[in-house]
């Protein structure tokens, strides 16, 4: 059996509660790193889907806690971390997932809204990484710090720029705080899911291509989950500043349409 490294390790997801109609990103991670092992801290801006993930958690054997905050707010942000780590110890792993996407076209965003997007999508994450980083510095001992970007942040994002945008902030962050941070053992990455819905987890096994999108298939919350984990523990013990993309496939579509049904006119002359 492959050791993961992270028996007894302490970790702080933020968003770890569960929305019904959306993938559940927060829920899955929270639940892969208890399950590896870690101690959680299950980090909610929503009282009652802390307390649903932390008991689903207890159930499955694994040891976590709630912590409620809003992110979005710097001082809810380092009163959680101060809560958080006063239960576990310390930290060794800190995983955000919080964000949301809004749609509207290049020419109708108000400065409103693209400011908005950039506070639920980036700059959280830099306070939330920077709580973390600083604690991690502190206790020596080094440390993982992950966060969820996503495929808009590295291709087109059509009716998504601020959501892209923001997203693109991420993966530069990861970088920067790589490279700074390295001399103290500290870790940080990024992973940027494709189309995740709520019925991906639903798809039948061994079923590919299925649509025009995913030339394999359609990613998962548990895949995503298992990205999260994979950055977390002593596999990536090596990796840093590094943007793991998980979307089926979706971003090495080909450019000009090419078929297969296209080979023998485009082979026709050929030697």
């Amino acid at each position: 059996m492959i050791d993961l490294g992270l028996t007894g390790r302490r970790a702080i997801v933020t968003g770890a509660g569960y929305i019904q109609e959306r993938a559940g990103h927060g829920r899955y991670t929270a639940l892969q790193l208890a399950s590896a092992g870690a101690s959680v801290a299950c980090v909610d801006i929503d009282a009652g889907r802390a307390e649903r993930i932390v008991a689903e958690i207890a159930e499955a054997g694994g040891k976590a806690f709630p912590v409620v905050a809003d992110v979005r707010d710097r001082a809810q942000v380092t009163r959680a971390f101060d809560e958080a780590v006063a239960q576990l110890g310390g930290v060794d792993v800190c995983v955000d997932i919080v964000g949301l996407a809004t749609w509207n076209s290049v020419l109708d965003i108000s400065p409103q809204e693209w400011n908005d997007q950039l506070a639920e999508n980036l700059t959280h994450v830099f306070s939330v990484w920077q709580e973390a980083a600083r604690r991690m510095v502190a206790q020596g001992g080094g440390g993982s710090l992950v966060a969820l970007a996503s495929v808009d942040a590295t291709v087109a994002a059509a009716f998504h720029a601020a959501y892209g945008a923001a997203k693109a902030g991420i993966i530069s962050l990861a970088k920067t705080f790589a490279h700074e941070l390295g001399r103290h053992g500290i870790r940080a990455n990024a992973v940027a899911p494709g189309n995740v819905g709520s019925g991906n987890m639903n798809q039948p096994a061994g079923e590919y291509a299925v649509n025009g999108i995913n030339p394999l298939a359609a990613p998962r919350a548990i895949d995503i989950a298992n990205a999260v984990l994979y950055l977390c523990s002593d596999l990536a013990a090596r990796t840093t500043g590094q943007t793991l993309l998980v979307e089926g496939g979706a971003t090495t579509a080909e450019l000009w349409g090419v078929e297969e049904s296209m080979l023998p006119a485009l082979r026709k002359g050929l030697p």
